[in-house]
């Protein structure tokens, strides 16, 4: 015994030893530079021989890994931007694969509760010697000889509520993943759909930035002949200021505006140099004065597939939460048939023998406790329930808050739109009224292009807050279940 004890204690420290290789300089190695370059190179020969020669992976690879296709003709439509990104996004691959592989496991669970037919070989080599005995027949019994049995199996699930569950559960999951499939559509239509409408916005920002750079020259031309009724010339400085000063803007909304078009181009899986500017229909603007807010949060639990999803999480967990239950508690009634031949070179008493057994029955298994040695599964899918049910609350209030403040923010966009449109109206006029007086001498090109310089301010402002407001419906409608690329 104390060796036992002593042996046990050593194998427990070897063990300790054997699960704690991250060392200090091994992890510190690895950050440093990585795996060593023998394995990187072994892994990638490995994962490339493994998907040369399969079917599926090329064509796989063909539709989501390979380069962007270029798209020729300039500006691309939120259309084909669209249309590209249903066809190539990844999202919405591994969401199919998902369907596949929950229509599998629905097979495989009916599977369970179809006829189970093994066939088995068995091969002894036995060694016989009695040791003691009463009888005298046996005193003699020793003999070494090969057996041979082959047998074949059927056994057929009567009642068995874990598989019947099992079942049940494997039709939700496929609803589940369809539902998850229909929410990748949606959410790749959305982002995508937001990724042009910011890069949209920031194209019409550039647009009147240069615009207003080229007023600023048009002033610093004009600037000679007003500095002959006493102007400043450090007017000349002040402008030379504006003009760089939006010219910084510029450079930095370019910037912006190729991050826009390089994630465009990632999402739709085309090459987005530029992009059309869509017509709006008139419609869209004022969409939260013809649907209320409540009437919107009503819609979104009714449609909205992350909601849809988390409720099926519900009935997932519980059809779990029942089908362990069933494997803990439930009898198992099942019949079986049994066909076995048994062939005996010899014996203890001399000479073979061959047989041949069939056996027709029926089994009933009733699980008292602790019936396959790992206690109690429904004690888990219980507490995995109650998880289910959180995410579910949780996943309906965040959409319920965030339509409830799109819809606000919409409501608040309108009424910035309205007074952009005022202001971009004033100016214009104020503009005109300028150019008119230019036309009879009072006034000079400088100060018509001073009123043009705020006349582009506000339609800057005018275009930001209707693209703003396209960007909110488009949240909006995403969150209440539309598909943006309908």
């Amino acid at each position: 015994m104390p060796l036992i004890i002593a042996g046990a204690i050593a194998l427990s420290g070897c063990s300790e030893g054997l699960v704690n290789k991250a060392t200090d300089e091994r992890l510190a190695e690895l950050a440093a530079s990585g795996l060593p370059a023998e394995e990187r190179e072994r892994l990638v020969a490995m994962a490339e021989e493994r998907l040369s020669g399969n079917e599926t992976a090329a064509e796989l690879a063909a539709r989501f890994s390979g380069p962007a296709a270029s798209t020729p003709g300039g500006a691309v439509s939120v259309q084909a931007i669209l249309a590209g990104a249903l066809e190539t996004a990844p999202e919405i691959g591994r969401a199919a694969q998902a369907i596949n592989a929950a229509d599998a496991r629905r097979l495989n669970a009916i599977f369970g509760y179809t006829p189970q037919i093994n066939a088995a070989v068995e091969y002894q080599q036995v060694n016989q010697q009695v040791v003691s005995t009463d009888n005298e027949v046996f005193e003699l019994g020793e003999a070494d000889f090969p057996v041979t049995t082959a047998s074949v199996e059927l056994r057929q699930p009567i009642v068995d509520l874990s598989r019947i569950y099992g079942i049940r559960l494997a039709n939700t999951t496929r609803s589940r993943a369809e539902v998850r499939y229909v929410a990748a559509v949606k959410e790749t239509a959305y982002e995508v759909f937001d990724l042009y409408l910011a890069a949209a916005q920031s194209k019409a920002r550039i647009a009147e930035m240069e615009r207003r750079r080229g007023l600023i020259a048009s002033q610093e031309r004009t600037l000679r002949d007003l500095q002959a009724i006493g102007l400043e010339a450090g007017a000349f400085r002040g402008l030379r200021l504006d003009s760089e000063n939006v010219g910084v803007e510029i450079a930095q909304e370019r910037a912006t505006l190729q991050r826009l078009l390089g994630e465009l181009s990632f999402a739709s899986g085309i090459v987005v140099d530029d992009v059309q500017i869509a017509n709006v229909p008139g419609d869209v603007f004022g969409t939260e004065r013809q649907i209320s807010a409540a009437a919107a949060v009503e819609k979104a639990r009714q449609n909205n597939p992350e909601i849809l999803e988390a409720i099926i999480g519900v009935a997932e967990a519980d059809l779990e939460k029942r089908q362990a239950i069933a494997a803990d508690f439930g009898p198992v009634l099942e019949a079986f048939a049994r066909l076995e031949n048994e062939n005996r070179e010899d014996s203890r008493f001399g000479g073979g023998s061959e047989t041949q057994d069939a056996t027709i029955g029926v089994r009933l298994t009733i699980p008292l406790f602790n019936s396959n040695g790992d206690g109690f599964r429904n004690l888990i899918e219980r507490i995995d329930f109650r998880e289910a049910a959180l995410a579910y609350f949780s996943t309906s209030r965040q959409i319920t808050a965030e339509v409830g403040a799109t819809h606000a923010r919409m409501a608040e966009l309108s009424q910035a739109i309205a007074r952009a449109q005022g202001a971009l109206s004033a100016a214009s006029r104020i503009s005109a009224d300028e150019q008119a007086l230019v036309q009879t001498g009072v006034s000079r090109d400088f100060a018509v292009a001073s009123q043009r310089l705020r006349e582009s301010q506000a339609r800057e402002q005018l275009d930001y807050y209707r693209l703003e407001y396209l960007r909110a419906w488009a949240l909006f409608s995403y969150l209440t279940g539309e598909n943006l690329a309908n």
